[in-house]
């Protein structure tokens, strides 16, 4: 990607939101219900646990927490951190099983698509929320969890 086509992607992301923004009536947050607030199956108890536990383990290694679940309709981003000055979008992948690769092989090149246009949509907000409206330096990781053991991929795309 060029730096322009980032800066076209950035201001259109902006432009929606401040859209978004205006349309909402004064003084309300846009609020959802969490997706876990019916009853989580199993599978979902034990992702949310895994989510957790990497963000836990990123925390100790001195990563501090901005966002959780971030979703838009081009996907959801599991955490993003801040990694001294540089913002962190975090990809949390669990597998049992190492076969078809494992964790780390599931996050295919549309899912890293996915990824980089919700990190896109989510920008603005972030900039203007922790960096005074300016973009900062980013970067995208993946925590990936095989049979308990957590692999931190940094620039992982």
């Amino acid at each position: 990607m060029t730096h322009s086509h980032d800066n076209t992607i950035f201001e259109l992301a902006l432009a929606a939101q401040q859209k978004r923004a205006k349309a909402r009536p004064q003084g309300k947050l846009a609020t959802r219900k969490p997706f876990y607030e019916h009853k989580l199956s199993a599978r979902q108890t034990t992702g949310l646990q895994a989510e957790q536990q990497a963000i836990e383990y990123l925390e100790k290694q001195g990563l501090k927490m901005l966002e959780q679940n971030l979703a838009c309709r081009f996907g959801e981003i599991d955490a993003v951190m801040m990694d001294g000055q540089v913002l962190v979008f975090i990809e949390i992948r669990l597998r049992n099983s190492k076969g078809f690769g494992g964790a780390a092989a599931s996050i295919t090149p549309a899912k890293q698509r996915r990824l980089r246009a919700s990190a896109a949509f989510y920008l603005p907000l972030l900039s203007h929320r922790y960096f005074g409206g300016t973009p900062p330096l980013c970067r995208f990781d993946a925590v990936c969890m095989d049979h308990e053991q957590i692999e931190w991929i940094r620039h992982a795309f």
